[in-house]
């Protein structure tokens, strides 16, 4: 078995400030999403991932390319939520269907910055086994303190 490569393709962020119901308080809403590319990324003229049909592991801890940085501090409170789904399994090279495998329970949660232990970002967490080149979508949902938001670019 060889291990699956994830490419992460961001569609635009959305920030907005919410008022949570019961306390009144302001919190910063943030809508992360995107799609990760398992195996190979699609071509761009046809939009289609290649039939690359082999069993591979997948384990890959990946920040979000759109991801803000927050400080630890000021994030005990704070919310995090994540769909995903199936969005392209592409047929095998001998034109029959081709298998997804397993991909078993996708996470997101807060990682420390690579540079910089004092702020933390989104990562996101897929694991499993494949066999053909998968497309997942992806939307995360980020509810915390605004005072919690550092940037949005690493320093």
């Amino acid at each position: 078995m060889t291990d699956a490569s994830v490419h992460l393709a961001a569609q635009p962020r959305i920030d907005t400030l919410v008022t949570e119901f019961h306390s009144g308080a302001q919190r910063l809403r943030t809508d992360f999403a995107g799609t990760a590319w398992i195996g190979d990324v699609p071509d761009p003229a046809s939009g289609m991932m290649g039939p690359n049909y082999q069993r591979r592991v997948l384990d890959s801890q990946l920040f979000l390319p759109d991801t803000h940085w927050y400080t630890v501090d000021e994030l005990d409170d704070a919310e995090i939520q994540i769909v995903v789904g199936l969005l392209q399994v592409p047929g095998t090279a001998q034109g029959s269907q081709g298998l997804v495998g397993a991909i078993a329970d996708p996470g997101a949660d807060f990682f420390e910055h690579p540079e910089h232990e004092d702020r933390v970002g989104i990562c996101l967490t897929l694991r499993g086994r494949i066999w053909s080149n998968v497309g997942l979508s992806y939307r995360i949902t980020v509810l915390c303190r605004p005072e919690a938001f550092i940037r949005s670019e690493p320093a």
